[in-house]
């Protein structure tokens, strides 16, 4: 199963639910993540986890551009994950992350500046990513979300009205999740935020029945 997490916007928190999806996927099966972001914060994540006891890890490669595809399609048939993370613009890599995935997760916080975003990835996904990979799934993921307001409102809306996927599961903006990625870590493995573990949980037993669904078109 190959699952991207695109934004053709930055600052949206794709770093962080990748290594997340892949360490936790590395306790199921072989995993790849692959960083293609040219800040390349998902292997500076991975070389601070060598340094750690932490394990597993996911095996992390670099690639850049059109490479995200013509070399991640046979790399992936190594591993029984490949996790993508791609760049936060709409590039070479962006795309060619949408024709390699299986499950595309857009990470969107409560703003225009987001759901703007959004709309981007959406028009690249049903002009030209799916006349090349038919099957491939995007939906939205609420991230980053202020966990003591209650923002989310303005949101949800714009995704019903749009008619949008959209995972039950929601993630907010925790300290955690900044404490353990600097440490080579995920919030499971920090284990100072219950809450922020439940979260990723949630989401990864979602992933989980997508890939269910998905064994069973093939």
């Amino acid at each position: 199963m190959i699952v991207s997490i695109i934004n053709t916007k930055g600052g949206v928190g794709k770093t962080t639910i990748a290594i997340h999806i892949a360490t936790l996927s590395s306790r199921i099966g072989p995993t790849l993540l692959i960083d293609g972001d040219l800040q390349a914060s998902a292997a500076s994540w991975a070389a601070w986890r060598r340094e750690t006891e932490h394990s597993p890890s996911p095996v992390t490669v670099c690639l850049t551009g059109k490479a995200v595809f013509n070399e991640g399609k046979t790399l992936s048939t190594n591993y029984q994950y490949t996790i993508v993370d791609a760049g936060g613009r709409d590039s070479h890599a962006f795309r060619s992350a949408l024709l390699l995935t299986d499950v595309g997760i857009v990470p969107i916080g409560a703003s225009s500046l987001d759901t703007s975003a959004l709309t981007d990835v959406l028009t690249v996904v049903d002009d030209e990513a799916k006349d090349f990979n038919p099957k491939v799934r995007v939906k939205a993921l609420m991230n980053r979300i202020d966990a003591r307001t209650k923002d989310t409102g303005d949101l949800q809306a714009f995704l019903e009205e749009h008619h949008i996927p959209v995972f039950n599961a929601r993630v907010c903006e925790r300290v955690a999740f900044r404490h353990s990625m600097n440490q080579g870590c995920i919030v499971h493995e920090f284990g100072k935020d219950p809450a922020a573990i439940a979260e990723i949980d949630n989401l990864m037993r979602e992933i989980d029945a997508l890939k269910k669904e998905l064994s069973y078109e093939i």
